[in-house]
């Protein structure tokens, strides 16, 4: 192999690990706590693994990535066109015309909140409109049954 290629290699592999990196180096929108046994423990992790697989969809333009945790029906509001009660093959056509229109520039979690088997998380979407960047509030709201967190709703405003 040439060493040209060898470098553009290792930079673009750099580049793509610095970004993802960045997305969520800094958990600051996430409180740890002590848990009161092993199982809680787990049952947060998997909450916060949740939330950044469904934040990673979000940042990536990749709806495959959130439409992993749809359960049968999720409530969406999106930038008050799309509200309601939606399958989840329909959820997943509303947030692609959605990410279509409103390419995303960021995307990051600023605040979280967990209870037993409720969750939500707050965020940033940021995208950029003509030469100019403009941000829409994102909530995302979990419920855990099953052993597993899906979502319960997803705002965008």
């Amino acid at each position: 192999m040439s060493k040209k290629f060898l470098f553009l290699l290792t930079l673009t592999v750099s580049v793509f690990f610095l970004f993802n990196i960045n997305s969520y180096s800094q958990d600051k929108w996430w409180k740890d706590k002590k848990y009161k046994n092993d199982a809680a423990r787990q049952k947060h992790e998997l909450c916060k693994k949740t939330f950044k697989e469904i934040g990673s969809g979000f940042s990536n333009n990749n709806v495959n990535s959130i439409k992993l945790y749809f359960d049968s029906q999720v409530y969406l509001n999106i930038a008050g066109n799309e509200k309601g009660y939606y399958s989840s093959n329909q959820a997943e056509l509303i947030l692609n015309d959605f990410m279509d229109y409103f390419r995303n520039d960021s995307f990051r979690y600023i605040h979280s909140n967990k209870y037993n088997s409720y969750a939500f998380a707050n965020g940033i979407y940021t995208y950029i409109s003509g030469s100019r960047k403009l941000d829409l509030k994102v909530t995302v709201s979990l419920k855990y049954y099953a052993s597993n967190w899906y979502i319960d709703q997803i705002s965008i405003n």
